[in-house]
């Protein structure tokens, strides 16, 4: 079977480059380009998938994707050979170690931005679009900066804001397992009280800590609130977890709500939603879209199990 290329490029709204189909990467943004798929003789399904920003489980997971697709069979029944195996094995170490150099450098241009910019402007229209107070960030020209960090709260990359809300990440800088922190800690590194909320975007958790009060951290996309919320379970092993979850129900799947209730399942927390299941079905929303009165009681809604 002939693996066509722009076929898959068109499917997964990708272009073609070079002779490879950039698609998204799995639970990352339409405008990812992060998977590239090339056909292969020599592969024994017929081609080749390597995900950028993802793990070996991620192409995997693309292989799947595009077998339920129709793009792909099975085996073509010829196993690799220990040779085939051996330059998979080197030119997969090759490319990590460029990833972890070209992280390394964009934490440093992180780093910079961030020591460089200013306070945020109140008035920038991302903040009174969304009613948010302008805590926790910082403004260079007219992007605010939201600052990403690991478990450790090293600083790996910074999410850009344009006022028109267009977000974008630094060039080849690390986000799995980073995430924004906001009154996590108290000012002598104890941990605050109450609840941590964990979601996806810092609009949704600003409005959350807003209207409650709680510690909360932005996983910045759905694939990213498990790991985060095992990572906060690590920091936390006694603290009560509320996942602020984005409710997608205007998707094929509810991508947003699936992702917050398996990461709850996984470190014994609850999931939060902005509106009741018995909303009508269009009426999509995450925490920032409602009404801050609404915001403090569908978390505690979700704490009381109600």
């Amino acid at each position: 079977m002939v693996v066509d290329i722009e076929a898959i490029a068109r499917h997964y709204g990708g272009n073609v480059c070079k002779g490879n189909a950039l698609i998204p990467t799995p639970c990352h943004s339409a405008r990812d380009r992060g998977t590239a798929i090339k056909a292969s003789a020599d592969a024994p399904d017929g081609c080749l998938v390597v995900c950028y920003n993802g793990t070996q489980a991620d192409a995997l997971a693309v292989k799947e994707m595009l077998r339920a697709d129709g793009f792909i069979t099975g085996k073509n029944g010829r196993g690799l050979t220990a040779a085939e195996r051996r330059s998979i094995r080197q030119t997969d170490l090759a490319r990590k170690r460029e990833r972890l150099a070209a992280e390394e450098e964009a934490a440093r241009q992180a780093a910079d931005l961030w020591a460089n910019a200013s306070r945020p402007d109140p008035g920038h229209p991302y903040l009174v679009n969304k009613a948010l107070e302008p805590f926790g960030i910082r403004q260079a020209g007219r992007d605010l900066l939201v600052p990403m960090v690991d478990p450790g709260f090293r600083l790996w990359n910074v999410q850009r804001i344009r006022p028109d809300g267009f977000k974008l990440f630094g060039k080849d800088a690390r986000t799995a397992g980073l995430f924004w922190p906001h009154g996590v800690h108290l000012s002598d590194g104890r941990p605050s009280a109450g609840p941590l909320a964990i979601g996806e975007g810092f609009a949704t958790m600003a409005a959350v800590h807003s209207a409650t009060g709680f510690g909360v951290v932005a996983a910045m996309s759905a694939r990213n609130l498990e790991p985060v919320a095992r990572a906060m379970r690590k920091l936390f092993p006694k603290r009560e977890i509320v996942m602020a979850a984005d409710d997608d129900r205007h998707l094929t799947e509810n991508v947003g709500l699936e992702a917050a209730r398996k990461a709850a399942q996984a470190v014994g927390g609850v999931v939060a939603t902005p509106r009741p299941e018995t909303s009508p079905e269009d009426s999509s929303a995450d925490f920032a879209d409602i009404p801050r009165g609404d915001v403090a009681g569908r978390i505690e809604a979700a704490r009381l199990g109600e």
